[in-house]
């Protein structure tokens, strides 16, 4: 009787009261809490596998292994997120709603496509990203973009920063036409301009990080002309880091800024120098 009773004594002061599991659980929900609001501010964005795609034909991967070219725009919606995926390559676009909430102490997430709950996952914090289990597979979001899919061959998202640009293309009797607040992105974004009395000219911006070799990361501004969409007519490039890229060749100038500021320049449409 004796050892039963010291046996039931240690087991009660070994043992957490309803208390202490309540104050644990509430401790859990406040870390998760503060996660969650990282979490969700560090969401919103346009992501894209430029560079992947870019790098799996330039290192001539077979077929079966490349992956198509994802776009991934997610903004706030409600209390949730709108999560757009176009795909360059296949013309689909699919749309998916996002929400994000605390349930015993950990973030978990829901995913509804065509008003109809799709997946479930719970995610984890380690260090500088979070991972999600669910959904048939694991997803890693961090600041610097998302890597979701097979784990053979993930799609590696990397977040995109937004550049504006001016272009000033040359007009058939020799002076420069002038466009302001073009927008595209760091990661394989595009532009076309198009008029009446000059050529179609287009632009690309990638934020370059070289898949093998030692070649230095770059910040790269491609020009095009006309209908050729693949084959850029020059291009122009500087350190990842450089808050403007630009270019002049005569039959077009271009000057790209990092950001959403518009920036007018002082540009003489008759010669296209600077004034």
């Amino acid at each position: 009787m004796r050892a039963l009773l010291i046996s039931a004594a240690i087991f009660a002061a070994c043992s957490p009261t309803v208390d202490a599991q309540d104050r644990q659980s509430d401790g859990l929900n406040k870390i998760a809490e503060r996660d969650l609001r990282e979490f969700k501010a560090m969401l919103p964005g346009v992501y894209d596998n430029q560079e992947q795609v870019y790098f799996q034909e330039n290192l001539d991967l077979p077929q079966d292994k490349r992956l198509p070219r994802l776009t991934l725009t997610i903004t706030p919606d409600g209390n949730g997120f709108k999560a757009v995926t176009d795909s360059p390559t296949t013309g689909r676009t699919t749309e998916a709603r996002l929400e994000y909430f605390i349930k015993e102490g950990q973030i978990q997430s829901r995913e509804t496509r065509e008003g109809q709950a799709d997946c479930d996952r719970i995610f984890t914090r380690n260090l500088e990203h979070f991972r999600g289990e669910g959904c048939g597979g694991a997803v890693i979001a961090s600041d610097t973009g998302f890597v979701f899919g097979d784990p053979d061959r993930p799609f590696k998202m990397r977040r995109a920063q937004m550049f504006k640009c001016w272009v000033s293309p040359q007009k058939t009797d020799g002076s420069y036409a002038f466009y302001n607040d073009v927008v595209l992105h760091d990661q394989g974004g595009r532009a076309w301009v198009t008029g009446d009395d000059h050529p179609r000219v287009g632009l690309k911006i990638r934020n370059v990080v070289w898949a093998a070799g030692n070649n230095r990361p770059s910040l790269v501004l491609y020009t095009y002309k006309g209908d050729d969409e693949d084959k850029a007519a020059s291009y122009a490039w500087t350190s990842p880091d450089e808050p403007r890229i630009g270019i002049n060749l005569r039959w077009m100038q271009v000057s790209c800024t990092r950001g959403s500021d518009t920036i007018t320049p002082g540009i003489n449409l008759k010669t296209g120098s600077g004034q």
